[in-house]
């Protein structure tokens, strides 16, 4: 009945193995840790295999065979244990061909001891059957050998599952929990099974070791695909986390770091260099020092910051602290993500200086349009304004003191016999004293009063606010004050006088008509004898007349 049991609950063990090894496989891309679970599952399934054939065939003859394939399922799913808990421990983990290479060395080697055992005996001494006609197996050094190996295995696994559970990240601890409890089964086993094999215990405990394989198998699948989702896929956040190129930093609650980054790990090292290798488990002031944020973590909290790096560069970061909760709301620790702008800031200071350049050079055009329009109503030889602007001013004044009821009056000066001086001195001499002369005339008029050159030897004060007879008074003084000075042209000194007429704004002339009046005027004063000022004669307003 023993042996029926026995069979039955190996039969089990097997199967289900089997079926977890299957799905695990499957599955084996979504993270290095369920493809170990497929290894160890599958090796699992070999063992108990072996055991339910050794048991139905008891033939001593096949008993090399059967052991052979049994030790080497356990030396595999030894080495597949250490790695699925050095994945569970770290989602970062992958097999590297050194570890491969030297987790399949002592099965390799130990395949190769078992081959050639029936000439050497050091795995399995003898074998034969007893009087109930079970095998009686006694085993070798070298089994021993091979025990002790896996069995340190197995310590260090389970010494660095028991490790992440206690000082890892305390979101990941139920997860390291139930995989280490879901180990206990297969340990118990295994130990009942190696006591049965000393001759310690009865056979009847060895019953065991195939249920707890069957639990273990079972429950480390269900802890890693239900307990911990982000776990069946860590290539794929891994690489997102590891392409980020914003600084991510994160830390429990007690301000101890989780998980770093590659860019904040380059950052890290770059602001305070001699760093340890693994900056996980350091207190996050530590790995962010120098930067004010490390003292005081508040969620929600954003800065914006310069640092130097130790070749006293400066970096430019914008950082901002969030709370990290678990699924009661309760927070379990904090996530710091910084972003280097320095390169941003570098190109907007750049903008703005070619922004500020530009901003010059359009006000140097400006000033340059607005000399070349200011040289555009300018008369070249005297300086003053000229008839364009001259009608254009006049235009205006006219409008703003029919507008406000204000008197304007407008002087047309004429130089007197200013041909014979260009005939008696040379043009040249003519240009020196219309020069002269405007500068003369330019120096005594009010800062209100327009002069420009009207053409030839006339020019045209306008004076807004002055009557007739202000105007006439106004520009009587400047007669008599010319002509009291001395002119230098072409090597000598002159006496220049002008006559000049007088008009004012009576109604709604226009700019010719005011001007055509003082021009009347200004030829009477020539013909009075020239070197005076008269004033035209007021004419009727249009529009009173008609009333």
């Amino acid at each position: 009945m023993e042996g029926v049991v026995y069979v039955l609950l190996f039969s089990l063990s097997t199967m289900v193995a089997c079926a977890v090894a299957v799905v695990a496989w499957r599955r084996r891309r979504s993270a290095p840790a369920v493809g170990t679970v497929a290894v160890v599952s599958a090796s699992t399934a070999v063992w108990s295999g072996t055991a339910v054939f050794g048991r139905l065939v008891p033939v001593p003859e096949l008993v090399a065979l059967t052991g052979a394939a049994a030790m080497t399922a356990v030396s595999v799913m030894t080495a597949a244990y250490l790695c699925q808990s050095l994945a569970v421990a770290d989602r970062g983990w992958r097999l590297s061909r050194r570890t491969a290479l030297w987790l399949s060395a002592e099965p390799a080697l130990f395949a190769v001891v078992l081959l050639t055992d029936p000439w050497h005996r050091l795995v399995i001494s003898s074998a034969g059957l007893d009087g109930a006609g079970d095998i009686v197996v006694r085993f070798g050094p070298l089994f021993w050998v091979h025990t002790a190996y896996g069995a340190a295995l197995v310590v260090a696994a389970t010494t660095r599952l028991t490790r992440a559970w206690l000082h890892g990240p305390r979101s990941q601890r139920r997860l390291y929990g139930f995989v280490l409890l879901g180990n206990v089964p297969s340990a118990l086993g295994g130990v009942a099974t190696l006591l049965g094999v000393t001759g310690t215990v009865g056979a009847a405990p060895q019953v065991v070791a195939p249920l707890g394989f069957c639990a273990s198998a079972a429950l480390t699948y269900w802890a890693l695909a239900r307990l911990s989702l982000h776990e069946l896929v860590p290539v794929t956040r891994t690489h997102l986390f590891d392409m980020i190129s914003d600084v991510v930093v994160t830390a429990d609650g007690s301000g101890r770091v989780l998980d770093v980054n590659p860019a904040a790990d380059r950052l890290a090292r770059r602001l305070t260099p001699g760093l340890p290798d693994r900056l996980v488990g350091l207190p996050i002031t530590a790995v962010l020092g120098g930067m004010p944020v490390a003292d005081r973590l508040e969620d929600g909290l954003e800065v914006s910051l310069t640092v130097t790096d130790a070749e006293d560069r400066t970096v430019d970061l914008d950082m901002r602290v969030s709370a990290l909760n678990d699924s009661r709301g309760e927070p379990v620790g904090w996530a710091v993500v910084a972003r280097d702008v320095t390169a941003l800031n570098d190109q907007r200071r750049e903008l703005q200086e070619t922004n500020d350049r530009l901003h010059e050079q359009v006000a140097t055009i400006e000033a340059l349009r607005a000399n070349l329009a200011e040289q555009a109503v300018r008369d070249t030889l005297t300086g003053l304004h000229n008839r364009r602007f001259l009608m254009e001013s006049l235009q205006r004044q006219m409008r703003l003191a029919a507008a406000e009821g204000s008197p304007l009056s407008v002087a047309l000066l004429d130089i007197d016999h200013f041909k014979q001086i260009n005939d008696r001195y040379g043009h040249g001499a003519g240009d020196q004293v219309l020069a002269r002369f405007a500068k003369l005339v330019s120096g005594r008029i009010r800062a209100d009063d327009v002069v420009a050159r009207y053409g030839g030897e006339e020019f045209v004060i306008v004076l807004p606010g002055a009557t007739g007879e202000q105007a006439l008074e106004r520009v009587d003084a400047l007669r008599a004050w010319v002509a009291a000075g001395r002119m230098p042209a072409a090597g000598r000194t002159l006496t220049v006088t002008f006559s000049s007429g007088v008009a004012t704004l009576t109604g709604k002339q226009s700019p010719e008509e005011l001007l055509h009046a003082a021009d009347e005027a200004l030829y009477e004063a020539k013909r009075a004898g020239r070197n005076q000022v008269k004033l035209a004669a007021a004419e009727p307003d249009p529009s009173a007349a008609a009333a």
